[in-house]
């Protein structure tokens, strides 16, 4: 038997999203007191853990698999929870420019949404010249191919 449909429309899964990310920041309330005995009050909104798909997907009720599968559902779920996973994404991607290790956040990319490492090699010969190939055919090779001998 199946599930039954969490979510019929793509707004209500718009609005939990919302919610996680929002769920991911704190308020801290600090107390400063000047030399006179002045008290000020302030607040400071930081964020206490990091977005990820997995807590995307628990915050919304389903499985990470789960929400892969409701992005495929259709074009609407498609757009809105690409959209929530995109913010997932940029958090990663400026976390590549912050972290002092990036190993967790490149595997997360590359897991989550298909980065790759790519690297591009290009050879040449000494000084950059072209490199040169020289092919010694024996003669009997060469009159078999001519004769359209294939052995």
């Amino acid at each position: 038997m199946a599930r039954p449909v969490k979510y019929r429309a793509a707004n209500d899964i718009e609005a939990k999203a919302e919610d996680y990310f929002q769920s991911c920041w704190v308020d801290k309330v600090t107390e400063t007191t000047d030399k006179d005995g002045k008290v000020t009050m302030s607040t400071v909104t930081y964020q206490n853990r990091p977005y990820t798909v997995t807590g995307l997907a628990l915050h919304l009720g389903l499985t990470r698999k789960g929400l892969i599968d409701y992005q495929h559902k259709s074009k609407e779920f498609c757009n809105t929870i690409t959209r929530a996973k995109q913010k997932v994404e940029m958090f990663y991607e400026e976390s590549l420019v912050s972290a002092k290790s990036s190993h967790g956040v490149e595997f997360a990319l590359k897991n989550n949404f298909g980065w790759v490492d790519k690297q591009e090699h290009e050879l040449s010969g000494k000084d950059g010249t072209p490199i040169e190939f020289t092919f010694n055919i024996h003669p009997d090779a060469a009159k078999g191919a001519k004769d359209g001998n294939k052995d």
